[in-house]
């Protein structure tokens, strides 16, 4: 049976509506709005983290910001498989590319990265091969005004000379995160028994004698996670507390909207994977809705800029939702690539349309 042109457009829309439903079940998939937060503390294990996670300082540890030398301690057992990459185990800062320092989990080796006034880039320290997953590592990181030292349960690994470095240039607006960045992404796995940060660089000898007696070595910063239990931690380091707050559900440090992502040529056939499947995702929408909108007798310029308002309305929707989301990202990127996906459909609908016209009229 040959349909009339209103069964036409009636068939148009309901495909219409259909594909816009299944755009927003695609981006937006699970759909765990309120998705349970994973870090947790444990009596025997201390603070256990897992994607998705979350736990960071309620104010911004302000009283960092004057160390010139210093000392990191963390007792840990890791559980980060090395194929994922990257985890971040102790951040100050809001993700890799803006922080004041970083210690995370490179595959299986260990690394921090600190800015310092005069280097454009952040300094890289670290040692690889060193995680066992499951077994208990007390690490501990001394700066002393000359070197980076590396200790892994006491024994001196790795050292790094670096001269004087100065980090009065370090934003004090930047929280203290634990097992995660401040966006909740980059999430480390596994435990975490203590943290310390010391003003002092530490002689060989205190960081051998440290794992009983941290407390008692007066750090500047100090969580102690056994045998506690709830969703705080409090400092117990000199200054003012940077009590760490661990929120039932997963909320993170900042949700980042319509973020626009720090290019990385590491990246790169990721990102133009994501781009593809960007742009081909939005290009039956804009055809589709030409294809409608010529059955109304809409000209070519006002069904192109529709197509483009409607796929960036649409985009715009989804990348807004995604923010609330823990296996997604809000991107910039992706609303212009999906907004231009939908003008492409709309363009091959009208050569196509035009390419037919002048096939009809030859024959």
């Amino acid at each position: 049976m040959k349909l009339t042109n209103q069964n036409r457009v009636h068939a148009l829309l309901i495909l219409l509506f259909c594909y816009i439903c299944s755009l927003f079940v695609v981006g937006l998939w699970p759909m765990n709005f309120r998705q349970h937060n994973k870090a947790a503390l444990d009596h025997q294990n201390g603070l256990t983290v897992s994607p998705p996670s979350t736990t960071y300082s309620q104010d911004p540890p302000q009283k960092l910001l004057k160390v010139k030398e210093f000392t990191i301690l963390i007792d840990m057992a890791s559980d980060f498989p090395a194929s994922k990459g990257f985890g971040s185990i102790v951040l100050y800062g809001l993700d890799y590319h803006h922080m004041n320092f970083l210690v995370g989990q490179w595959r299986s080796g260990i690394e921090l990265r600190i800015a310092s006034d005069g280097h454009a880039r952040t300094i890289s320290f670290g040692k690889k091969n060193v995680f066992r997953k499951g077994k208990q590592s007390l690490f501990a990181i001394v700066y002393d005004l000359n070197k980076f030292v590396l200790y892994h349960n006491g024994e001196k690994i790795a050292t790094r000379r670096t001269g004087p470095l100065t980090f009065s240039r370090w934003n004090g607006s930047y929280p203290l995160v634990i097992g995660s960045d401040a966006k909740g992404q980059s999430t480390w796995k596994g435990a975490i028994h203590s943290i310390a940060i010391f003003d002092r660089a530490l002689p060989e000898r205190e960081v051998q004698n440290t794992p009983v007696r941290t407390r008692d070595a007066s750090p500047l910063v100090c969580y102690s996670f056994a045998n506690n239990n709830g969703t705080t931690v409090k400092d117990c380091g000199a200054g003012t507390s940077a009590t760490l707050i661990i929120p039932q559900r997963f909320v993170p440090y900042v949700r980042p909207v319509l973020e626009l992502p720090v290019s990385e040529w590491s990246k790169f056939s990721h990102n133009l994977l994501d781009i593809t499947i960007n742009l081909l995702g939005f290009i039956p929408l804009g055809f589709f809705l030409s294809m409608y909108l010529t059955h109304k007798n809409v000209t070519f310029k006002r069904s192109l800029l529709l197509s483009i308002v409607v796929g960036f309305a649409i985009s715009f929707a989804i990348e807004i939702s995604q923010a609330f989301l823990s296996s997604r990202s809000s991107s910039m990127v992706d609303l212009l690539n999906n907004t231009l996906g939908s003008a492409t459909g709309a363009c091959l609908y009208y050569f196509r349309d035009t390419f037919l016209s002048k096939r009809e009229n030859r024959s």
